[in-house]
């Protein structure tokens, strides 16, 4: 248990990094198994909250797309289903195109002249992302510039 506190005192992580943790410290499952059960009895691990957290996060900071949301929530081991819900919840009533304009905008911050180039860059850094293909070419678009991906 005191390893689990002080992994938490330094920051917050999901039930399964910490599960991983505490695995490779040597403990044996059952005893990871009450840690955990404790340490969400007393509100220590709340997974919907953080993945919540990381995924607004992520949006506020430099906008990403779904894939990326999901991907990050899946390397810090949040369960499939509930990283699902999560950006589903947080993601409801954004729209992917002007989330991806944002991240355009910041891309690019105060260069006034774009190359094809640098077009392609910009397409290859929105899918990178996590953006759908079909917004990465729609926001390339809207900068002026034919490219082809």
């Amino acid at each position: 248990m005191d390893v689990a506190l002080r992994i938490l005192s330094r920051r917050r992580v999901s039930s399964g990094e910490m599960e991983a943790l505490l695995l490779r410290k040597g403990y044996t499952g059952d005893e990871v198994g009450n840690c955990l059960d404790r340490l969400k009895d007393w509100g220590y691990l709340d997974d919907r909250s953080l993945a919540r957290d990381i995924v607004s996060s992520m949006v506020k900071a430099c906008p990403v797309g779904k894939a990326r949301a999901m991907f990050e929530l899946e390397r810090r081991r949040f369960q499939k289903e509930l990283a699902r819900e999560v950006v589903e919840e947080v993601y409801n009533g954004l729209v992917e195109e002007e989330l991806a304009k944002v991240a355009a905008e910041r891309y690019f911050g105060d260069k006034k002249e774009r190359s094809l180039k640098d077009c392609h860059r910009l397409a290859r850094w929105l899918l990178r992302r996590g953006f759908e293909p079909e917004t990465v070419h729609s926001i390339v678009s809207s900068f002026g510039q034919m490219c082809d991906e």
